[in-house]
């Protein structure tokens, strides 16, 4: 079984990861980041190594890279070829990387930051891997510390992260436009949270589509028109493309 982790990366995704592997009893031997500050912050929070280059690796059993998309790639030619080693990306294809010995994805489908550790224990952990063998420790690691383990192929997790995007960036950004629309009319963004968390309740415990009300769903021209007419060029885009795709679902001639 797994048990000494290295960290690569020193952002969202490794300090929540960091920090609640070590709860659960892993051993995080080292981390390290391109930024030094970081992953030296990261380090003594966790009270490890901080690394200053891939050269000269503690002893380990599993790397984990935290880091971005763009630069997972550059990290992986880095790493000896006799370590095991994962990614937390959702998009990266297994296939398109370097065929390392024991190359694998361990894969968080959540939304991560500094500021709020998340228990993981809520979290679906979603796996791959090139040999069967790492696979198994990889989802033994991954049903250990979180809510479940599922073994996904590349594009089944790309599919995941698709709609993940939907969900919650998406959702994020409409809470924005609608909070700083609010801010400009000098009106409370506290209003809207109880409708907020009244939706959010709604999703889950309905399907999305049987719970949809508002202005699109009755295709109400008039009141659509109203908003979009008090709306900035950049704002009524956004507006206007949800609200044409509400229309489309609720309203379209079959």
């Amino acid at each position: 079984m797994i048990n000494k982790i290295l960290l690569i990366g020193a952002g969202n995704v490794a300090t929540n990861l960091g920090l609640q592997l070590k709860e659960s009893g892993f051993e995080i031997v080292g981390c390290y980041s391109s930024t030094i500050d970081s992953s030296g912050r990261l380090a003594n929070t966790l009270h490890t190594i901080n690394l200053h280059d891939l050269q000269h690796l503690p002893d380990h059993e599993l790397i984990l890279i935290c880091v971005p998309d763009d630069k997972i790639f550059s990290v992986l030619v880095q790493l000896p070829e006799d370590s095991k080693i994962a990614y937390t990306s959702g998009t990266i294809s297994l296939q398109t990387l370097r065929p390392y010995p024991n190359l694998g994805v361990f894969y968080p489908l959540q939304t991560f930051t500094k500021e709020k550790i998340i228990d993981l224990k809520t979290v679906p952990f979603f796996i791959e891997a090139n040999n069967s063998q790492f696979e198994n420790e990889l989802y033994e690691l991954a049903k250990n510390i979180g809510k479940q383990a599922t073994v996904a192929n590349s594009e089944q997790r790309k599919q995941l992260h698709i709609a993940a995007v939907f969900v919650n960036n998406f959702t994020n950004h409409l809470a924005y436009l609608a909070k700083n629309h609010l801010e400009k009319h000098q009106l409370s963004w506290e209003n809207l949270l109880p409708l907020f968390e009244e939706t959010f309740v709604k999703i889950m415990e309905s399907n999305p589509k049987d719970v949809q009300t508002g202005p699109a769903k009755r295709n109400d021209i008039g009141v659509i028109h109203t908003h979009l007419t008090e709306l900035s060029e950049e704002t009524k885009k956004v507006y206007k493309a949800i609200t044409d795709s509400i229309i489309h679902t609720y309203h379209a001639k079959l």
